[in-house]
């Protein structure tokens, strides 16, 4: 009898809640995505992320299985199926109900009704996987305890860190912020709250028929999640400054977006400013983005740890 141990996993649209188990348990030997039409994309940047990432090599991934996401008769006999050919090849099963449809969890849940498949949710919010029995009643919470450095979770949404061409003759011109961004580079890495700590990340993505490129001031993670800290030090006394500090907001923002980035995480602007106008403080508060200005220039670790627990 076969001795693999599969998680069959339900895909959504963020790919995190699909890796963070795999990341945590090493007992996992096989993968399987089970993916709608809008999905499926998903799924392959999943694979191609899990091939990628030598924390990952010792699994086996499966064919995805392609499922209609609102037609709850189709999913429940799919995942039925393959529930009992995994099954009757003596594989342990595991079924991750996070991703996908809430039809697709509702189907997944009555496919593994007294099966004795374990059922798993992975609560980012509350940061516990949260097991189920095979009839949906809780038996258990793990804490979620991963250390994921920015490169694996880059990798898990499709984008690539570009290496910087290197002149020895010539140093990189000075770009406004240089030296705010070290200072907070130094004060987050001191810190030894993040399981990562990268400066000046350049990354990029193909969407469609173009690359589309980013430039990452300073990128950390902590258990499981990212966050994006942009710096700056121009004035906002004149419109031109005001506008450039609305333009930082606009792309950390956009940060989330398909055609942007695609990366979901925590998002900060730091200031070197004394003051910020009203108008830029409630731009921030509307994009979701932290600021962190003035007097809260030293607690820039705290504002960090605050915008990843969002």
């Amino acid at each position: 009898m076969s001795s693999a141990m599969l998680l069959l996993s339900l895909v959504g649209e963020q790919p995190i809640p699909n890796l963070l188990p795999l990341w945590q348990f090493d007992h996992y030997t096989e993968v399987q995505f089970v993916a709608s039409r809008t999905t499926r994309p998903v799924a392959s940047q999943l694979c191609q992320a899990i091939e990628r990432d030598p924390a990952l090599q010792h699994l086996r991934l499966l064919k995805t299985l392609q499922v209609q996401p609102y037609a709850i008769g189709d999913v429940r006999a799919r995942l039925t199926t393959a529930l009992l050919q995994h099954q009757a090849q003596g594989k342990t099963v595991h079924l991750n109900l996070t991703g996908g449809t809430k039809l697709m969890s509702l189907a997944a849940l009555q496919a593994a009704y007294g099966s004795g498949v374990r059922l798993l949710y992975v609560s980012t919010e509350e940061k516990q996987l949260i097991w189920l029995a095979s009839d949906g009643s809780e038996v258990g919470r793990e804490a979620i305890q991963v250390r994921v450095d920015v490169w694996q979770y880059l990798n898990a949404h499709g984008l690539h860190i570009q290496a910087l061409p290197t002149n020895p003759y010539a140093a990189p011109p000075p770009k406004e912020g240089d030296e705010l961004e070290q200072q907070v580079f130094e004060q987050l890495q001191r810190s030894g709250l993040f399981d990562d700590v990268r400066r000046n990340v350049h990354i990029s993505k193909i969407n469609g028929q173009k690359r589309v490129l980013n430039e990452l001031d300073v990128v950390v993670t902590r258990q499981g999640r990212l966050a994006v800290i942009s710096c700056k030090s121009g004035t906002v006394e004149s419109e031109s400054g005001r506008e450039s500090y609305r333009r930082a907001l606009y792309e950390l923002s956009a940060i989330s977006r398909r055609e942007a980035a695609g990366i979901y995480c925590g998002k900060v602007l730091v200031s070197s400013q004394p003051e910020m106008p009203e108008a830029i403080r409630n731009r921030a508060l509307e994009s979701g983005v932290r600021l962190v200005y003035g007097r809260e220039l030293p607690h820039v670790v705290e504002h960090v740890l605050a915008a990843l627990s969002r």
